[in-house]
């Protein structure tokens, strides 16, 4: 049976700070070595910087444990993709992860114009080694396969790249129990079973036009565990709220983001500009720690601003936040008015 996510999962909130501000949606973070940590930026979405997307790194400030120097850009330059239009919410696509295996740093790119690729972060600029159609979410090396996997939203499929060689479908992930789509966010290696853990979004609906933008099913996301070798598919966590980014522990524990409470203003063609939450309501976001042996679900962070990406550290997680167009009012909780700014908030263990 699935682990399920209880109506009101107790609450240990963990000490956190922020370590960067003023980013531009940010996404996938990658610590290295040395500590420092690379970071995919998807870009402003505004019309006038449509190749604002950037690589960026962050090193450790000596003085202060914990925190992190200003932030230092690698490469720029990425095309960045504003989903409005399309799908009534605030998503912005482009750069989408970092991902270290065999000796080398890759990033993901969703670029619907030239096509999307993965990118080696040992050359500058940044090189293209392998190329896909669509939107390329998350990347992972699977180190058994000695392989990159990655999943693809618009297609609700896992696919594996190897440098030189064509992209390769590994699994077709079927609809869910109301018919909507799987629609895969974040994927992970887990050592114990060399399988890959994968959060599903769950997609729309799409049977109220009223609710064009906003027509999700209550609860309805999952994370799953696929062996790419059989195809095998075990739901591991259900009654998840727009699950978004997912990690281990050090311990096996599950980390996972939802990504807010509820859905509520889609941008619409008629929205000029006034503060609206833009189809996922700012600031409800949570961190959940999710022990599969005794079935716990633990709130560590909350009120998070559309989370999306995680990083483990030894001592502490980092996350992504503050999805949508650079800048716009946003509706804040206790009914002010903020900028739309992405950041990276350290939560300890």
């Amino acid at each position: 049976m699935p682990m399920h996510i209880p109506a009101q999962p107790r609450e240990a909130l963990r000490p956190q700070t922020i370590i960067a501000e003023g980013l531009l949606n940010p996404r996938g973070v990658c610590a290295q070595d040395d500590g420092s940590l690379l970071l995919a930026e998807a870009g402003s979405g505004l019309p006038d910087e449509p190749f604002s997307g950037r690589i960026s790194r962050l090193r450790p400030d000596p003085r202060n444990p914990g925190a992190y120097l200003p932030r230092e850009t690698l490469a720029q330059g990425f095309r960045a993709m504003n989903m409005q239009a399309r799908m009534l919410r605030d998503e912005i696509m482009g750069l989408s992860d970092i991902a270290l295996g065999d000796g080398r740093c890759l990033a993901s790119l969703t670029d619907y114009v030239e096509g999307s690729k993965l990118l080696d972060l040992q050359y500058s600029p940044p090189e293209p080694v392998c190329h896909s159609r669509g939107n390329l979410n998350a990347l992972c090396y699977h180190p058994t396969r000695r392989s990159w996997l990655a999943v693809k939203p618009d297609t609700n499929q896992l696919v594996e790249f190897r440098p030189g060689q064509e992209e390769r479908v590994l699994v077709q992930l079927p609809e869910l129990e109301q018919g909507q789509e799987a629609v895969p966010v974040t994927l992970v290696h887990e050592p114990a079973t060399d399988a890959m853990l994968i959060s599903l979004f769950s997609g729309e609906l799409h049977g109220d036009p009223d609710r064009k933008g906003t027509d999700f099913a209550d609860k309805a996301g999952q994370v799953i565990r696929v062996w790419p070798d059989s195809g095998q598919i075990e739901r591991l966590i259900d009654g998840l709220q727009l699950p978004t980014g997912l990690a281990l522990t050090p311990e096996g524990d599950v980390l996972v983001l939802e990504l807010c409470d509820r859905l509520q203003q889609p941008l619409t063609a008629d929205w000029h500009g006034e503060p609206r939450h833009g189809g996922f309501t700012r600031f409800t976001g949570r961190l959940l720690r999710c022990d599969l042996k005794t079935a716990q679900v633990t709130v560590l962070a909350r009120d998070l601003d559309t989370p999306s990406n995680l990083c483990v550290l030894p001592d502490a997680v980092l996350i992504s936040e503050g999805m949508g167009l650079t800048g716009r009012p946003l509706p804040t909780p206790e009914g002010g008015v903020a900028a739309l700014s992405g950041r990276l908030r350290r939560v300890g263990f």
